[in-house]
């Protein structure tokens, strides 16, 4: 069951949903929280002229991938990220997020990028219960046009729901107390 507003504040008062910063009053809509953009982006280095990288994810991680092959963007301050049409690159949330073992999530885009082309994960939307951390995002820019990405805004939405019984803890994730290396202050 998705959780509605009032849901979402009775389990922020009660511990069992964290934001780290405190989310505002503004970011909780009917049914969903709007997660900002944090100020650090990973960069997937394009391969040389000629050459190409194939990649078997049976034998390497993603984060083994880009640790080798990518580079990484710390926006400064008052400063935008352009994505350009056709780029892909990992961001993250400003907020981690934590959900207690009888909570899971889903992040979604908002209608408002997607207008633009802008895709905000691939195929893996789910927060698993008991997960800690910075929410990693899969960026793609499929439209015509440059977009100007703005740490610090708005940029997601977490649409919270409550399992029909806690989940038993049968092992942490691979992504868990993930966090991008800088967040950008929050917006006045």
């Amino acid at each position: 069951m998705t959780l509605s507003n009032r849901d979402i504040f009775d389990e922020i008062e009660c511990g069992g949903l964290i934001f780290d910063p405190m989310i505002e009053l503004n970011q909780v809509s009917t049914s969903s929280v709007d997660l900002r953009l944090a100020n650090i982006f990973t960069i997937p280095d394009p391969h040389p002229p000629g050459t190409s990288l194939v990649i078997d994810p049976v034998r390497i991680s993603p984060e083994d991938v880009f640790n080798q092959y990518a580079e990484e963007e710390v926006v400064p301050d008052g400063e935008k990220f352009k994505l350009e049409p056709g780029a892909f690159v990992l961001g993250y949330t400003l907020e981690r997020v934590g959900l207690s073992n009888y909570l899971a999530a889903r992040v979604e885009g908002r209608s408002s990028m997607a207008r633009f082309g802008v895709s905000i994960h691939q195929t893996a939307p789910t927060v698993h219960a008991n997960f800690k951390g910075q929410l990693r995002l899969e960026i793609s820019n499929t439209g015509p046009y440059t977009v100007l990405l703005e740490p610090g805004s708005p940029f997601c939405q977490l649409i919270i729901e409550r399992l029909s019984s806690p989940a038993l803890i049968t092992g942490e994730s691979q992504w868990q107390d993930q966090s991008g290396a800088a967040r950008t202050p929050q917006r006045p």
